[in-house]
């Protein structure tokens, strides 16, 4: 969010060049854009910390990434690390195995590597009853091997953040350091500190969310305020008043909207970069920059829209704009009036942004970008495979945009996009914070398991790495040239965010995905049992959502149009349930017993009292019953856990195990599998899993 101070002259750049600038990648290197030694000032707890550093977890040590290890800069006092770790020791890795390499640069590239594997190793330690972390480090020139003490948090679920201790033991120790300080600092981090409070399950965290939401509205804001604190202004209020109901905040909320309205840029002129006859114009076919100019129209600047000069920032900006319609709507639903057309025009703002793939721009790259951009052309561009955390915020807005018929295609773009780009979540652009949160909201808000799942796994190391050992969380280093977030706010914005990101088992917020998109639902307008139903399919309570459409149905009040309603949602259930059938059919023909019963004990819960279940996988689950399923299944368990036994020790002895395992059972399919798996690890160390016709790993060792 950095503002230029004369944006006439960006303009000139703009028509000397009429080539499209290519894709400003963000880039990482060895000198973390000279902040290594930038320290974050005034920014509690961090100000002492001599640079913007990796933080090593819970360790409470902060290091500079190189390829392969972390140079120890600074250990924070009272901390696991204190008194083992000293400044300049060189870790090269962990439990005895040394880091992988770490790709510096932009691109797609994700954090493998040192973070990587140092995250998973705090994953592996907190797991253990001992809570022991072994570093391999060189001091001095002479390699030598420390033990880091950590709490013993015990290991992320599967499901997480769903059904997980240690994610719930983590917003707890969280939402403690943001109750402890009652900090926000800039609009982002304020809105979420706010937010994670008035979500804790906890009296008094609760009380101070509302009293930090309350003191917000009491504040004036004018037709100077930054769009940024006016969306968040109003997302926080409205969530609140949501959570809540106290009108108090009312007055704030519609003064706010009618300030977002002041804000935009509307037509039918707009002049963000110049009028004809400036003297930054005069190379400039005029014409085309005006035409492109109009294409800004819906947009939000950083400040409210003030023809010429850049005044407003440097142009309208997707992320400004997604805000804005996300904090409207939210005051919709408060029963604040809102016009239908402002947002319309922001959606059609930010839809000119958003290409072929999904990828949405930063700004005005489809219209003014180095030169006049063909816009047609840019919309049909398949670049893109960074900055996730837009993705996020648009399906965020999206999805509370129902009453908007592009809204459901957008969102298939949307959901389309998070495969390409889900390693860039922490690389956001100014703000990195802004990827982090937004990232992992828009994930939850699929309706497709699929995009949470890769997700929140493929970050669990970095939950562990950006932790800190006060049960705070600190932005890490990304690979952004403009990334400042964390000067910004470099504990209290992400902390609070990651709080939210690990409350999605019982989410409160409407920006924490609580509600879907259903064809011909309009969730606004929902009362009695469809609400509930309604309600029900959010959280995935698939088995109430049944009963509640199930009485809806049988209900002679029940109008022609609420049957409509009722058999859409149903639908959708429906369409949720043959899903797990067409998998679940999969597994069962190719006669892995063992893996059907898991796949079936995890949609047990979610369907199981459905029709259509009991129809369809009841039948499955009677047959486990009885013979030859029921040995089948016994077989399995004896299987699968010999399997993982070899692959974590990787000796042959374990190896011969399967074989004799083999001898006993030759008939069985998992007899089977644990010769194949015998046979390839004692041929040349190779770990494959059988059951899943592909290797589990291939990773290559010495047989021993």
């Amino acid at each position: 969010m950095r503002m230029i101070s004369n944006a006439a002259v960006i303009l000139t750049t703009f028509c000397l060049s009429l080539q499209l600038c290519p894709e400003a990648f963000a880039v990482g290197d060895k000198d973390n854009h000279g902040q290594w030694n930038k320290p974050a000032e005034n920014d509690q707890p961090d100000k002492e910390v001599p640079g913007f550093f990796v933080n090593l977890g819970p360790t409470g040590a902060r290091a500079i990434l190189t390829e392969n290890t972390f140079v120890v800069r600074y250990i924070f006092k009272d901390s696991p690390a204190t008194k083992l770790l000293k400044l300049d020791d060189e870790i090269v890795g962990v439990f005895g195995k040394p880091f992988s390499p770490h790709h510096f640069g932009g691109g797609p590239n994700g954090y493998e590597g040192p973070i990587m594997d140092m995250g998973e190793a705090i994953e592996k330690a907190e797991g253990k009853k001992d809570g022991k972390l072994v570093l391999n480090l060189n001091r001095a020139g002479k390699p030598l091997e420390v033990t880091i003490q950590l709490e013993s948090l015990g290991s992320f679920s599967p499901t997480f953040p769903f059904n997980c201790k240690k994610s719930e033991t983590i917003r707890t120790k969280a939402l403690k350091f943001l109750a402890d300080r009652q900090a926000g600092g800039h609009a982002h981090a304020r809105s979420m500190v706010t937010l994670a409070l008035l979500t804790s399950d906890d009296r008094q965290h609760q009380a101070m969310g509302k009293s930090m939401a309350q003191k917000w509205a009491s504040e004036n804001q004018d037709n100077g305020t930054w769009t940024w604190d006016l969306s968040y202004r109003l997302i926080t209020l409205s969530e609140y008043f949501l959570l809540t109901k106290d009108s108090t905040v009312l007055p704030a909320m519609k003064s706010s909207v009618e300030l977002l309205e002041k804000a935009q840029v509307k037509g039918p002129s707009i002049v963000v970069w110049g009028v004809k006859g400036d003297k930054y114009l005069e190379k400039c076919d005029y014409a085309k920059v005006e035409a492109a100019q109009q294409l800004y129209d819906g947009g939000f600047g950083h400040g409210p829209y003030v023809a010429v000069g850049g005044k407003n920032g440097y142009g309208p900006m997707q992320y400004t704009t997604i805000f804005a319609v996300t904090a409207w709507q939210l005051a919709t639903m408060c029963g604040v009036e809102t016009k239908p057309d402002y947002i319309k025009r922001s959606l059609g703002f930010i839809h000119r942004g958003v290409n072929a793939v999904g990828y949405i721009a930063y700004g005005g790259e489809f219209t003014l970008n180095c030169g006049i951009v063909d816009a047609a052309a840019w919309r049909l561009g398949t670049g893109g495979g960074n900055y996730i955390g837009r993705t996020g915020a648009a399906v965020i807005a999206h999805k509370l945009s129902p009453e908007f018929p592009d809204s459901a295609d957008y969102l298939k773009k949307f959901y389309g996009y998070y495969p390409m780009a889900y390693k860039s979540l922490p690389d956001g652009h100014a703000d990195a914070n802004l990827g982090i949160f937004w990232g992992f909201m828009g994930a939850a808000a699929n309706e497709d398991p699929l995009p949470l799942r890769t997700v929140f796994d493929y970050h669990k190391a970095y939950f562990n790495m950006a932790r800190c050992f006060d049960g705070s969380f600190v932005l890490q280093p990304g690979r952004d040239y403009a990334d400042v977030g964390y000067y910004f706010s470099s504990r209290y914005h992400p902390t609070a965010s990651v709080a939210l990101a690990l409350g999605l088992n019982n989410p409160k917020l409407m920006i924490q995905g609580i509600q879907v998109s259903i064809p011909g639902v309009n969730p606004k307008a929902l009362k009695g049992s469809l609400q509930l139903a309604y309600k029900a399919i959010v959280t995935k309570n698939f088995n109430e959502a049944g009963r509640q459409l199930k009485y809806a149905r049988g209900d002679k009040k029940t109008s022609e149009a609420d049957l409509a309603i009722c058999g859409a949602m149903s639908a959708f259930v429906e369409e949720r349930l043959m899903k797990e059938v067409a998998i679940i059919s999969k597994i069962e023909k190719t006669g892995d017993i063992y893996a059907l019963n898991v796949a079936i004990a995890k949609i047990k819960p979610i369907f199981g009292k459905l029709d259509s279940y009991i129809e369809k996988i009841k039948p499955l689950e009677d047959k486990m019953q009885n013979d030859p399923w029921k040995t089948e299944l016994s077989l399995g368990r004896r299987y699968t856990t010999m399997l993982a036994t070899l692959h974590g020790s990787k000796k042959t002895f374990h190896a011969t195990d399967l074989e004799v395992f083999a001898d006993k059972n030759p008939n069985s399919l998992y007899g089977k599998w644990a010769g194949e798996a015998a046979k390839a690890f004692k041929a040349d160390g190779s770990l494959i899993d059988p059951s899943t016709a592909k290797p589990a790993t291939r990773v290559t060792v010495s047989a021993q």
